[in-house]
């Protein structure tokens, strides 16, 4: 299939959102990986919770409130100075493997990002991990204060791109975004690195992908 442009969900998709254990490690080494489930399960909790009440605070907010939740959650001891150093280790996280190959790669089609992060975590992200160059779009919902996975928010990839619908292929290791994008009618490929079962609420992904290395097979 030939698409001019692929999509990517940017936090565990291009990078590795259980990277900051480290970081929650120096207040709590016995349950850090504990937390750091529950803090992302807080965190895309309170987005969805937000976008259904039409209550929007920005992705960062909610990032600094959910790790408080799962902090005091398994009473934790904290500083609002240490959630603040731990919640800015989203702009630091660790490139998968994959992504970094793909991206040394000639591209195979023009790439963009759409996140529910900010664009100051989003550039912040892209700049520190010298990945920006790769992407002609990094697009941030904060523009238009709606969370994925609502329908405005992916089309805000059409109104940046001038493409259409069919002309776009988009990525994402989440089942609830692969949901959304399906729903608005992207060809979507599902990263599924850990052989999980898709989470099917009414659209299925066009593709599965073991990795994003297979995406070339896919594109040509």
């Amino acid at each position: 299939m030939t698409y001019k442009l692929i999509v990517f969900d940017i936090y565990g998709t291009l990078f590795d959102v259980r990277s900051i254990d480290g970081a929650i490690d120096q207040l709590e080494s016995e349950r850090t990986k504990e937390i750091g489930a529950l803090w992302r399960k807080t965190q895309l909790e309170h987005a969805f919770l937000r976008q259904a009440m039409q209550s929007y605070v920005d992705f960062e907010e909610i990032t600094i409130n959910a790790l408080r939740y799962a902090l005091n959650y398994y009473n934790v001891g904290h500083t609002e100075k240490e959630i603040q150093y731990i919640a800015n280790k989203y702009t630091d996280l660790t490139l998968f493997e994959d992504a970094k190959g793909l991206l040394k790669k000639a591209p195979i089609a023009d790439y963009a990002i759409l996140s529910n992060g900010t664009d100051h975590m989003l550039d912040q992200l892209a700049y520190n991990k010298e990945v920006d160059q790769h992407f002609k779009y990094i697009i941030s919902v904060d523009q238009i204060r709606q969370f994925k996975p609502s329908p405005a928010s992916y089309r805000l990839i059409l109104n940046k791109s001038k493409l259409k619908r069919e002309d776009i292929l988009y990525v994402s290791s989440n089942s609830w975004d692969i949901n959304g994008a399906s729903s608005f009618g992207f060809d979507t490929a599902w990263v599924n690195r850990n052989g999980e079962l898709f989470n099917d609420n009414g659209s299925k992904p066009t593709y599965e992908i073991k990795d994003l290395s297979e995406l070339t097979q896919l594109v040509q």
